[in-house]
């Protein structure tokens, strides 16, 4: 009888390593994995949150429940779905990118003992416009679309609504011209009989 040899499996990270991480609790809450629920106040167990992590990001097979995983740029300018290979480089990154084990270990308040040091990142959020122009943008990049914003945006929106002043009058002009041609049609027609 032959002896079927078993490939130890590869495991990504040591369960075992992860450690609660409070300086990660206020992005854990924000990102609904901290509590029970939108409105508990109650903080989870750490022993839950490491059991949802583990169950979400098996040792084994850290990418197998994110099918689609991050955008890779292809040689033509445009995005697709990144391979299991291009997810796991990413989950494995050394650092805190989105998607890393770091990141996505402090989602869940946790961190791994030797991870990198927490940096406290700062947001300043910009005006409403500027929010809006850069999203509109990235937007625009990521579905290739191929309607372009113009660099001064308020002169496109006086150049347009001057178009459409000019297409009203316009408009105007055409009903009066028919309906000073129908009254001159009555006013003949009248004075034929």
């Amino acid at each position: 009888m032959a002896k079927t040899r078993v490939t130890p499996l590869t495991t990504y990270y040591d369960p075992n390593q992860l450690r609660d991480a409070q300086e990660h609790y206020e992005y854990a809450r924000a990102m609904g994995c901290l509590t029970w629920g939108t409105w508990d106040h109650g903080i989870r167990s750490f022993a839950q949150r490491v059991e949802d992590f583990v169950r979400t990001f098996p040792p084994v097979d850290p990418v197998r429940f994110s099918p689609g995983g991050s955008l890779i740029r292809q040689q033509d300018g445009t995005f697709a779905p990144g391979s299991a290979g291009s997810r796991l480089d990413r989950f494995l990154r050394q650092d805190c990118s989105p998607g890393s084990i770091h990141e996505l270990l402090a989602r869940h308040g946790l961190k791994l003992n030797d991870g990198p040091a927490y940096r406290d990142m700062s947001f300043a959020a910009a005006s409403f416009r500027d929010s809006a122009r850069r999203r509109n943008h990235r937007l625009r990049v990521l579905h290739g679309g191929v309607d372009i914003e113009p660099a001064d945006m308020d002169a496109a929106k006086a150049d347009f609504l001057d178009k459409q002043e000019a297409a009203r009058a316009a408009q105007d002009v055409r009903e009066a011209v028919k309906r000073m041609n129908e009254e001159l049609e009555k006013h003949r027609g009248e004075g034929d009989g």
